[in-house]
Order: structure tokens, then sequence, then C-alpha cells
């Protein structure tokens, strides 16, 4: 029988609009990390229930390389932070049905989680994107967009989808003035990305020097892995802090909050801490 803690992270959500909402909760939310191991345990037993499909994957589908839960469990091409997304967009749509009926940007395109999507939506409403500038793979087929500055006309979309990419942009503030000019009135944007989650300021690893075309690394250059660039991966220029939702917010979001979901029974699962953060952000 799994104990008092391990089943109250059964399906867990909690709502944060900044880092002062969420400072008094972090230590027992570390607390609770150390009961990642049991849960993992739950979910290899029982396996997991898909977000918004509501697809059961047995034990025997799920492929589990920890112990950054976060990026490692993995059934039908998802990941457990790509399940945290379909979770907040099951809240907010209620049913797939009703998420096919938006105009849908998705930035990625070779993933599984996008290959997810189009099985689920279609084309029709789902644009997804790379950024392509010194890709190491010949894709043509894949549409390039630059998040600093992107080409589609204002109010494009009613959702804007954004996985581990903050971390790798330039310009991070003009970033989401982008997202929020080709979003509608009313128009979202679900988001993850790595975050320095106990504090409010970002760790700045690199920046771009506009004046000489240049990167100047601040510190060692990190890395991440990346489906356009298997080789080299793509540079890390900041883990953002809590302070990205003040930046959402002087770029024109009304409503920004940050969710911190864990579940065993979803496949939504941690590393420090016990589940996922997803960025969700309301013009």
């Amino acid at each position: 029988m799994p104990s008092e803690g391990v089943l109250a992270l059964h399906d867990s959500q909690h709502s944060y609009a900044n880092f002062e909402a969420f400072q008094p909760v972090l230590a027992e939310l570390l607390q609770q990390g150390a009961l990642l191991g049991d849960c993992i345990q739950v979910t290899q037993a029982l396996g997991i229930l898909e977000p918004f499909s509501g697809e059961h994957i047995p034990p025997e589908a799920l492929q589990i390389q920890g112990p950054n839960y976060r990026e490692s469990i993995i059934g039908n091409g998802l990941l457990s932070r790509n399940r945290a997304v379909l979770k907040v967009l099951e809240q907010a749509y209620g049913s797939l049905e009703n998420l096919a009926q938006l105009d849908i940007y998705l930035l990625e395109a070779v993933t599984g989680f996008a290959l997810w999507l189009r099985r689920q939506l279609g084309d029709e409403q789902l644009v997804c994107s790379e950024f392509l500038d010194d890709s190491e793979l010949n894709r043509n087929d894949i549409p390039h967009q630059d998040l600093c500055a992107l080409t589609f006309i204002d109010a494009s979309f009613d959702l804007v989808l954004c996985n581990e990419l903050f971390e790798h942009v330039r310009d991070l503030d003009q970033a989401f003035r982008e997202i929020a000019r080709v979003l509608r009135p009313g128009g979202r944007l679900v988001a993850t990305c790595p975050m320095a989650f106990g504090q409010h300021d970002s760790i700045l690893k690199a920046r771009h020097n506009p004046r000489s075309g240049r990167t100047e690394l601040l510190r060692k250059a990190e890395f991440h892995g990346d489906p356009i660039r298997p080789e080299e991966g793509s540079l890390v220029y900041r883990i953002p802090g809590w302070e990205l939702t003040d930046q959402l917010q002087q770029a024109g979001f009304q409503e920004v909050v940050i969710h911190h979901l864990a579940s065993w029974k979803h496949g939504i699962l941690g590393s420090d801490l016990p589940g996922v953060l997803v960025i969700d952000a309301q013009r």
C-alpha cells in the first residue's frame, strides 16, 4: 500500500502567480521530491493514464530512464513534461474536439509531442515550425521560424505551445512580445522550460551582442539536446527564474500563472520537485 505522502501525489496541482506565492511551499515540495522513487514504483506497477486521450499505457509500454523523471518517463512518444502540458490544456479546453477547433502554433515539428498532436488534431489547425539556423540536418520540409521575429500576421492564433525553448532564446523579452502579438485577444501561451524555481532572477549563461552579432559567454557554455542539432545541441542563454511572470505581463499578457503538477496516475513526475512546472499566460 502506498504511503500517505505518495497517495497525495496521485493527482496534485497548485498554481502560483509569482515567486512570493511559491516560496512558502518550496521546502515542502522539496521534501515531497524524496518520494519520487516510491511514485515510480507505483507507475511501474500500474502504468499511467494519458491526459486528454484517456488511454491507459501499461507498464510494459513505458520507458523509464531516471532519475530526472521530468524528461524520462516515455509513453506514446510523450515525456512527463509533455503530459503536464496536456493536463493544463485538458483543464482549459475540456476535450480534444474543442482543442481541434483552435488555431494552434507549436514551436517544434520533429518531436514526439508534435507527432502526438498531429495524430490527434490533424494538420488543418496546427502549425509547426523549427528554428533552422545552423541546423545539422537538411530539413527543407519544415517551416523555419525565429521566435524573436515571427512571420505571422497579428492575432493569427488562439494557442501557442512552446516546450523547452525559452532557455535558448537570445532575447526573451522580444520573444514574449512576438508571442503576444500573434495571439488573439483571450488567446493563451502554454509552455515549459527548465526553471531556477528557487529564485526570482534568471541565471544568465550567455548573451547576444547585437552590435557584433556574436554570442558572449558569461559562464561555461552549456548545451541541451536538440533533434535539429543532434551533435552539438542548442546553447543555453539562461535558466529562467520567476521573473518571467513579470516579463510576460510586460509583454502584454493579462493573466500569468505557473502550475505545479505532480501525478503518478498520469506519469507527471519531476526531479528535485515532485512534478513539473507549466507556464500558463493569457492575452
